[in-house]
């Protein structure tokens, strides 16, 4: 069904990635400077209004459906708990 391998754990691939942007700036330390500033520049320019803004609404577009699922979730704790303790006599 599915002979593709499992994904590597996250931790290995960030530390994959650190070590292959280190040995990046050790071959070519120019580039890694120049690409360095360029992200800086590149995140220096975004007005902090649009990130806030951006944040908001995501945040807000969220809040529903977790709320949803953190009531169901706890719906079903009390309905589980109801049903398996043994009543008292």
């Amino acid at each position: 069904m599915n002979d593709a391998p499992p994904a590597p754990p996250l931790e290995f691939s960030v530390r994959r990635t650190l070590d292959d942007l280190k040995e990046f700036a050790r071959r070519e330390p120019a580039q890694a400077v120049a690409a360095a500033i360029g992200v800086g520049l590149l995140i220096n320019l975004l007005p902090s209004r649009m990130v806030t803004g951006t944040v908001a609404i995501v945040g807000a577009a969220l809040v529903r459906p977790v709320l949803l699922s953190l009531g169901v979730t706890k719906a079903m704790e009390l309905c589980c708990q109801k049903t398996t303790t043994p009543s008292q006599s």
